[in-house]
């Protein structure tokens, strides 16, 4: 091995002798009023063909190193979106070149290219703005409705805003970053009256010093307020109240200057809109790529859970009875003029109650086991998280970010279950408590190179106390059905960790070098008993796992030509675990490859491939079962093992935002040749789940969506649809058979824009499943539709008729509501009466499919009730 001393000395003169073969071109970009132009592309040619890039800084100032090669004349090209494009030809007789460019306005690209006269859209460099008054209908009461309307942006269930189906980076207001990823905080909240305009960033980085050395495939919204919500306090006071306790109160508080930016946002409801669920994040660790923008937070095992009681096909919490309460407090101030701060603190605060009936039945040999259950519970749910964010932009082209978290969440939950005509009480305190920290550290070396850099630390502990009363286990242990079962789970994580990357750009290539070094501790002590009799030894666990890790990967990318690009890396990785004492050693190699194609008239596709190898996380290395339920116990393997996944790729999307027309389709496949299963033994009153390694599993997903203005009837139109297939092992009662699944959604949408009094809001969709076990099928279809229908009666009154529709099962139900607007003109006060699930429907029967078990769920619905809202504006 060379040692560090003389490995240093060597890239020494390596660096020395590559920088003295290297010609420095640098200038300056202005236009014609001496204004410095920023993100202005260079390209410099020799010989004909293209060896080198880079853009110009805020200063407009551009600097780009090259191979000499043996040229003896350069052509560099100056354009920009905007302006006209400026050529120099330079003969080579020095190593450094200065050369500026004073670009001169292309007036036809300048004009903002609309959709129609009145202006719905338009397109200005890499921002696409839309004017919010064009896609209302006068019935959006915050931020979330009114992006609902504009075409190709779609809010998922979890409230995550995409574009064409892809997820936003940032949500800004003013340009600025309050929010973070929690910015369904604002989008749920704001008021949507005081929004203008709603701009699309493409090409977005929130990175100054990455954004002027390269291009970024992000997207990231930035809302626009009217002017008159700028450089004063604003808000707005909406109470709600109505029959059967329902209440809806939002308080919102906002101040928009130049150096400060400040919300306020309240909310207190009880009809089905909780307030964790605007705080919480569905997250995926994934590092096997290096991104400076993305933070490593991870979360602990949380191994009992008793809430399962939700049904997925409802967009509107129709079965949730709730109390909830929200508070949060962000804002972002200028310290300087290199310096921002950023805090967000919020409190959550949630009472639940929710109530269904379940049929389980289990496709097992020799015959179908089922059971009955009826379940309740009462959920309380306390939520409060600070955060702190500092950014520091040097003079040298240095920015550094330093983002601090706590987020403190302790949960009660009680649950009154009857299986099979046996009343079981399950109740399961928790308490969460995470620390995040992450700096980051971005240095531009020159115009060609870059050098990132990325320390976390992360400190998180759980802990679970869960009681059943009666023992549901007499059978299995041969004692007293009268005893009280207690499970005690603490997870407590400790992880940190460096991440650093030195990028080059050379000619037509990229080169990229990453060094990461990580610490992962993580615990699971768990005890089980009954009533006050000491632990069972054979129920109890303390795992101690660390892994340190320490990986290089090397990345090359390669412009083809002008129309394809291909992007390449090799990971290589050593993993030093200690599992309770025993040392094992685990040596990786993870090889990427990608095609991709540059923006075409016709769009970008690309394809790929990736091998990667897993090593698994503690709740698999649990030497005793951990009971998980009320009929249910988990065990980990007997070892460490190891598991891989092949992965292949294609994807081709179009993105015209002049005339609206989106496409994004992607195939994903990707199988293994080992991978985590689970090993059961079921039976009519326990299931005792191990984890284990089988050979194979396959997945398959395909979706595609297209979506289209149609200017002729003022109308957008998405069409989409979505594909799933899977095929994994599974050991049921020691019998090793596959599970097949499949499932498809097609799915049709649509919102008019008519300049007459009345529009709509429409949506189709058909569901189908299929599953397939032990030469056994089950299948389930269902289809769901929608219809709004807003009537303007006059320039004061709005009313809005909204019909939800399912089939399934030969069952039908039609959720329908109606929302009366009264907004005077030139008044502070609004005033508005919702009459919400008219027809009264009590109850919902839905089905479920999933591996080798079918669930017939009925749910029990919020009933009918009447809410009148009075805001007041200021």
């Amino acid at each position: 091995m060379i040692k560090k001393g003389n490995f240093l000395l060597l890239l020494f003169f390596v660096t020395h002798y590559i920088i003295s073969q290297n010609i420095n071109i640098k200038g300056k970009v202005i236009d014609k009023e001496h204004n410095n132009l920023s993100n202005i592309t260079i390209m410099i040619y020799g010989n004909g063909q293209l060896i080198s890039y880079g853009y110009s800084n805020e200063k407009g100032e551009f600097q780009i190193s090259i191979n000499q090669n043996k040229l003896k004349t350069l052509t560099i090209v100056a354009n920009g979106l905007g302006f006209e494009e400026e050529k120099n030809i330079i003969n080579i007789l020095k190593s450094t070149i200065n050369t500026n460019f004073l670009l001169q306005e292309k007036n036809e690209i300048l004009k903002e290219v609309v959709l129609e006269t009145w202006e719905k859209i338009k397109v200005k460099k890499d921002t696409i703005v839309y004017k919010v008054s064009a896609f209302k209908d006068g019935s959006e009461n915050v931020v979330e409705d009114l992006l609902k309307n504009i075409p190709g942006m779609e809010i998922s269930l979890n409230g995550t805003i995409k574009v064409n189906g892809k997820a936003i980076d940032k949500l800004l207001v003013e340009g600025d970053d309050l929010f973070d990823d929690k910015y369904k905080l604002l989008t749920k909240n704001l008021d949507a009256s005081t929004i203008k305009e709603v701009e699309l960033l493409t090409n977005f980085e929130d990175n100054p010093v990455l954004k002027s050395f390269q291009e970024s495939e992000k997207i990231a919204l930035n809302l626009k307020l009217k002017n008159d919500k700028k450089n004063v306090w604003f808000g707005n006071l909406d109470l709600g109240f109505g029959t059967n306790n329902s209440t809806n109160t939002t308080i919102n508080i906002g101040l928009l200057k130049n150096k400060i930016k400040f919300f306020n946002l309240s909310n207190i409801n009880s009809i089905g809109n909780s307030a964790v669920s605007q705080v919480k994040n569905e997250k995926t660790i994934n590092f096997t790529g290096f991104n400076v923008n993305k933070k490593n937070e991870k979360t602990n095992n949380e191994l009992i859970t008793i809430d399962n009681l939700s049904s997925s096909n409802f967009s509107n919490d129709e079965d949730v009875f709730n109390n909830s309460f929200l508070n949060s407090l962000s804002f972002v101030t200028n310290l300087s003029k290199q310096t921002k701060l950023r805090n967000l603190t919020y409190f959550t605060y949630d009472d639940i109650e929710k109530q269904n009936n379940n049929i389980t039945k289990y496709f097992i040999e020799p015959e179908t086991i089922s059971f009955i259950e009826q379940n309740k519970i009462e959920i309380k749910d306390i939520s409060f998280a600070t955060e702190f964010e500092l950014k520091y932009l040097s003079k040298n082209d240095e920015y550094y970010t330093y983002n601090f978290i706590f987020e403190n969440n302790p949960t009660k939950n009680n649950g009154n279950l009857i299986f099979n005509n046996e009343k079981v009480v399950q109740k399961l305190k928790e308490k969460k408590q995470n620390f995040f920290n992450h700096l980051n550290f971005t240095k531009k070396i020159s115009n060609n190179t870059l050098l990132l850099a990325y320390a976390y630390l992360g400190i998180n502990n759980t802990k679970q106390n869960y009681s059943i009363l009666p023992n549901t286990f007499s059978d299995v242990f041969n004692n007293d059905g009268a005893l009280t079962i207690y499970q005690k789970n603490n997870t407590p994580l400790t992880y940190y960790g460096l991440n650093s990357e030195l990028i080059t750009k050379k000619n037509k290539a990229e080169y990229g070098l990453e060094f990461s070094a990580t610490v992962d501790k993580d615990k699971i002590i768990s005890s089980f008993r009954f009533d006050n009799i000491h632990k069972i030894d054979s129920l109890s666990n303390h795992v101690n796992y660390r892994n340190q890790k320490i990986s290089l990967k090397g990345k090359y990318n390669y412009n083809i030509s002008t129309l394809f690009k291909v992007r390449s890396s090799l990971s290589i990785e050593k993993n030093y675990i200690n599992l309770n004492k025993k040392n094992n050693q685990y040596f990786f190699v993870n090889p990427k490859i990608s095609l991709h194609s540059n923006k075409t008239k016709i769009g970008n596709f690309g394809v790929s491939y990736g091998f990667q190898n897993n090593l698994p996380n503690s709740k698999y290395l649990t030497e005793s079962y951990i009971l998980t339920n009320y009929r249910s116990f988990n065990k980990g393997f007997d070892n460490i093992q190891q598991s891989n996944n092949h992965s292949f790729g294609f994807y081709y999307t179009f993105n015209n935002y002049k005339k609206q027309f989106l496409i994004n389709s992607f195939l994903l496949h990707s199988f293994s040749d080992k991978s985590y299963g689970v090993k059961s033994l079921i039976s009519d009153n326990v299931n005792f789940n191990q984890y284990t390694i089988v050979n194979g599993g396959k997945l398959t997903n395909y979706n595609l969506s297209a979506t289209k203005y149609l200017k002729d009837v003022s109308s957008s139109l998405k069409l989409s649809t979505q594909q799933s297939w899977s095929n994994n092992p599974v050991i049921i009662n020691n019998i090793t058979s596959n599970v097949e699944n499949y499932t498809s959604i097609y799915r049709m949408q649509g919102t008019t824009y008519f300049r007459l009094p009345i529009n709509f809001k429409f949506g189709f969709q058909l569901n189908y499943s299929k599953g397939k076990f032990n030469e056994q099928f089950s299948t389930n279809s269902y289809l769901e539709s929608s219809l709004d229908t807003s009537i303007k009666i006059s320039n004061n009154w709005l009313c809005k008729f909204e019909n939800n529709y399912y089939s399934i099962n030969s069952k039908d139900y039609l959720f329908s509501n109606i929302n009366l607007n009264y907004n005077p003109k030139k008044s502070k006060l609004s005033y508005r009466f919702k009459i919400n699930n008219l027809s009264n429907i009590t109850k919902f029967n839905d089905v479920f499919l999933s591996d080798f078990q079918r669930n017939e769920t009925s749910f029990k619905i919020v009933p009918r009730y009447f809410l009148l809202n009075i805001k007041y504006v200021f």
